[in-house]
């Protein structure tokens, strides 16, 4: 699994979940101080409202690319191992379509997968 957003690339060591639909979540855990230092300036140029591009590439292989705006960015610290999440409201995406399940209410659809 990989992730890339804004200028930030995760690999899959780093993510511990990745959740798709109207929504894009990436979450990762970080247990190296080193490894915390390189991501965290990353991640204090991310802010709420930032435009980005997106690329998520699925354990199975198969590519998700978009568009859309950071809706919200968390990181924290617990006994000695780091981690942040990044959410994302997706404007635009490709691929992903064989795999998604749609369910209409009231007219709003909402996009439902989780992966790993």
């Amino acid at each position: 699994m990989y992730a890339k957003i804004c200028d930030l690339e995760i690999l899959s060591t780093f993510i511990t979940d990745v959740s798709v639909g109207d929504m894009l979540a990436v979450e990762a855990l970080v247990a190296n101080p080193l490894d915390w230092h390189h991501f965290y300036e990353r991640i204090s140029t991310i802010s709420k409202g930032d435009k980005t591009d997106f690329t998520i590439v699925t354990d199975q292989g198969e590519r998700i690319v978009g568009s859309g705006d950071v809706n919200d960015v968390e990181k924290w610290s617990n006994n000695g191992k780091f981690g942040f999440k990044i959410k994302i409201k997706i404007r635009r995406q490709k691929s992903l379509g064989d795999r998604r399940l749609r369910k209409r209410d009231t007219g709003e659809q909402k996009v439902l997968n989780k992966i790993r």
